[in-house]
């Protein structure tokens, strides 16, 4: 990975900059394709592109065998899912094994989105197998055809311990819809943009867009996304600056009602404790993501984070997963700190989880807030234990006492 967070970028203009285009070359140094004051697209609600699919043969554990059941012996009642991963082995074809790397063998990681089981009946591969209808979102590899001859494995959600398995399954690969495309407003080109939008290619090149604050230091990189520029206009904002537009844009983008926290973060970390439960679920999904970038670069300068014994945790607006993420990055790490957990292991992730920096108590004032809104909430492999009994169990196999209050 390019050391993007590690960079700051400026430029010499009244307008703040908020987006660079960047690519990383073969000596770890990245190359600026422009710095951009604006983007319009950035910020897009998920395509409702649902699709039904089918698993074949599928021999399913845990709580997807209990959903499995239920749905036999109720049809016609949709269960509610929760999270599913989904893993495709095959040996790519063409290659040599004895030549490729990774011994021709590939895996295809996908995720089911807001899974529904619709529909459960015994199969035709075996008596103990079941075929599976599901309704989901997709997300996942879908510039590739369906692997021949391959291994399809089930999760609980990415990350999370095995479901099961399954012969194959039928309408995954088919018709993933591509990125929407993006402008880019009051763009600065580099020379090697300048080169390609005076001569374009048939064939654009891959570049990371990564996101700054207001001092020029990159708060979050998306993935790569192909550089396809299908216009370029002289910038409504004025100057020797361009509006780009671009065939399609990340694939993964943050949902409008998350802007608020970007805008938020755009000013520089927080300084004062709780600001992250002012916005809804889905803003502070986003906030831990802040936080979490924060930590990797190692920058924990502003959030004064905690020393001694014991900390405290404010739990009065811990309403949901995300907020207690929050909150006890928070308790841990100070003003828009993060805890280095892998919330996975709940879900059944082998890791075990991440021991703190050293022993200390955590006393969690108000937690019967949690308990009542996190009632329901269960993501372990079974479904059975509820979320915040496992999180205590969780901080205490890693040496956190927790007191409640």
């Amino acid at each position: 990975m390019m050391p993007a967070l590690e960079s700051t970028w400026t430029w010499e203009r009244d307008r703040p900059l908020k987006y660079v285009l960047a690519e990383e070359e073969w000596d770890d140094e990245p190359t600026v394709w422009a710095r951009c004051a604006e983007a319009d697209g950035f910020f897009v609600e998920p395509a409702p592109h649902r699709k039904q699919l089918t698993l074949v043969g599928c021999a399913p554990t845990g709580r997807l065998l209990k959903a499995a059941e239920h749905a036999r012996h109720r049809p016609g009642e949709p269960v509610d899912l929760g999270a599913l991963g989904l893993i495709v082995d095959f040996t790519a074809p063409g290659t040599d094994p004895e030549k490729d790397p990774y011994g021709g063998y590939r895996d295809d990681h996908w995720e089911l989105l807001a899974p529904v089981l619709t529909g459960c009946a015994p199969s035709g591969l075996g008596t103990s197998l079941f075929d599976l209808v599901v309704e989901a979102g997709v997300d996942g590899p879908g510039w590739r055809d369906e692997p021949a001859d391959a291994e399809w494995r089930l999760f609980n959600g990415p990350g999370g311990g095995g479901l099961g398995a399954c012969h194959r399954v039928e309408g995954l690969y088919r018709g993933v819809p591509a990125s929407p495309p993006m402008r880019l407003i009051g763009c600065e080109p580099g020379e090697r943009l300048l080169r390609r939008l005076v001569r374009p290619r048939g064939d654009g090149d891959r570049v990371t867009l990564l996101a700054v604050d207001r001092t020029g230091r990159v708060m979050r990189h998306q993935e790569h996304m192909p550089l396809n520029v299908i216009a370029s206009r002289p910038s409504v904002l004025g100057g020797t600056l361009l509006d780009l537009w671009l065939a399609e844009g990340p694939a993964v983008r943050p949902v409008p009602a998350a802007r608020p926290v970007w805008d938020a973060w755009f000013e520089g970390p927080p300084a004062e404790a709780g600001t992250w439960a002012a916005f809804p679920s889905e803003g502070r999904k986003e906030w831990a993501a802040f936080a979490a970038a924060r930590q990797d670069a190692g920058r924990q300068e502003a959030g004064r984070p905690p020393t001694g014994p014991v900390r405290h945790l404010d739990g009065r607006h811990v309403t949901d997963v995300p907020g207690l993420v929050c909150a006890i990055g928070e308790a841990v790490a100070g003003p828009g700190g993060h805890y280095a957990q892998c919330w996975h292991v709940l879900r059944g992730c082998p890791c075990g989880g991440d021991l703190p920096p050293a022993p200390f108590t955590l006393v969690w004032h108000d937690a019967e807030v949690a308990r009542r809104a996190l009632a329901e909430v269960t993501v372990d492999t079974e479904g059975e234990t509820p979320y915040v009994d496992d999180v205590l169990r969780l901080l205490a196999r890693v040496g956190i006492t927790v007191e409640l209050r």
